[in-house]
């Protein structure tokens, strides 16, 4: 007999979770989502500096993530160097998208699961009772997440779908009066998610996290930048235990297939582990923040704490403390006050570009080959949810076989594996795109 969940409430998009039952046990569980990869087709034959345009519009979270991997590509292909105001400037777009993002994740989608599965409250709050639980939170997480807003509207021209980010660079006129006012917005959300962080660590600091969330042993992917915490700039590295490979984004098919299947990218590992992307991966790849406040925070989780899913929720506000801590420097950085005239896109150098940056959920990689007549011939899109599909489908067929074992009861585990789903924070909008 096989069970179908319809909808995972409190995930992005619409995924469905198959629970296949067999002589009274589960023997799979998966969670799915149509794969349409229609801008991968759509694309094609389109004029390439069109292209950032169009793949912002895969999502309306990875927004910027998407248009600054597009341009990277298109960069590479132009064998284009950005100045240095422009990469500040696209760092500044990416920090203030994953404050939104993550701090949206925190309060809508974990927090409630985190109080419950520690026992702080008998059930899952909606967000009226959350509000209810703690009204300070609330409104420094709102306050967070109008922070990112504004900063995107001074820099990007808007607060979704940016249109200031293009090839070449960024298209810049903000007056020192706004740069001003962005430093101001950074030094708020310092304070706030100090607060928050601290908050975190009274609330769960001294406890110990479910087992049924330990991740098994995978292999971590991120970007490492001479082992400094790097959303924008670096190589790419795997790491298993302490064995780290670090290579360059065009030597990516010597590890994984280049075709996308229904269960995520395939990895050619001889031990058949699965990959983890995002904040978990970014934290194991460089191992220390450069960061002594940081490392202060970290002491209060003991090992218990460090291999666990439920970990991810707040290495992603420490996240959000390094960046914005990094962008008020960048805001003072002398030549954001130069003009710059951005490069002129004259003459292809070679018919395949690959732009790397790190989304806030992970690894997101642009792959574009153009024909002899410098048209688009074929697009791969490597969304960081694809990559994790099949770390989160191994860990909720476990986590519903022991939970199913234990109480027989179908309808608890539909509702619980959920909880896994939302602490890797899927972006089914990027995935199915």
């Amino acid at each position: 007999m096989q069970k179908i969940v319809n909808v995972c409430t409190r995930v992005e998009g619409h995924g469905e979770v198959k629970i296949m039952l067999q002589n009274d046990e589960v023997s799979l569980a998966n969670f799915e989502f149509n794969v349409y990869r229609g801008f991968e087709k759509f694309l094609i034959g389109k004029r390439l500096l069109d292209i950032p345009k169009f793949v912002s519009r895969i999502c309306g979270l990875c927004y910027a993530s998407q248009a600054i991997a597009s341009c990277k590509t298109l960069e590479d292909i132009y064998n284009i160097e950005i100045s240095e105001q422009s990469i500040y400037l696209r760092r500044l777009l990416m920090t203030a998208e994953l404050i939104k993002s993550h701090s949206m994740n925190f309060f809508f989608q974990t927090l409630p699961d985190l109080l419950k599965i520690f026992n702080i409250s008998k059930n899952t709050l909606s967000p009226y009772e959350l509000i209810k639980f703690n009204p300070q939170l609330t409104s420094n997480l709102y306050d967070l997440i109008k922070f990112g807003n504004e900063i995107n509207e001074i820099f990007g021209g808007r607060s979704v779908h940016l249109i200031s980010i293009v090839p070449g660079g960024v298209i810049y006129s903000p007056s020192g009066k706004l740069i001003l006012l962005s430093q101001k917005y950074l030094q708020k959300a310092l304070t706030i998610v100090e607060w928050i962080i601290e908050d975190f660590i009274k609330l769960f600091g001294n406890q110990i996290p479910p087992e049924d969330f330990n991740l098994p042993n995978t292999i971590c992917l991120a970007k490492n930048n001479h082992g400094i915490y790097d959303r924008y700039s670096g190589s790419l590295s795997l790491k298993e235990d302490k064995n780290l490979i670090e290579f360059e984004a065009q030597n990516y098919t010597r590890y994984f297939n280049k075709e996308i299947n229904l269960r995520g990218i395939d990895f050619f590992f001889e031990n058949k582990k699965n990959v983890i992307v995002g904040p978990f991966s970014r934290y194991k790849i460089i191992e220390k923040y450069d960061f002594d406040k940081i490392n202060t925070y970290l002491e209060y989780f003991n090992k218990s704490w460090t291999n666990n899913l439920l970990f991810i929720n707040f290495l992603r506000l420490l996240e959000i403390y390094i960046e914005s801590y990094k962008c008020i420097q960048i805001l003072g950085e002398p030549s954001l006050n130069v003009r710059k005239y951005l490069p002129s896109f004259k003459s292809i150098k070679k018919n395949e570009g690959i732009g790397v940056i790190e989304a806030p959920r992970g690894t997101l990689i642009h792959n574009y080959h153009i024909n002899k007549n410098n048209i688009i011939d074929e697009i791969k899109l490597f969304i960081a949810t694809e990559f994790n599909i099949p770390l989160l489908n191994q860990m909720i067929t476990k986590y519903a076989q022991e939970l199913f074992d234990k109480t027989g009861d179908i309808k608890l585990v539909e509702k619980e594996v959920q909880m896994i789903i939302r602490a890797f924070d899927p972006c089914i909008s990027c995935a199915t795109h």
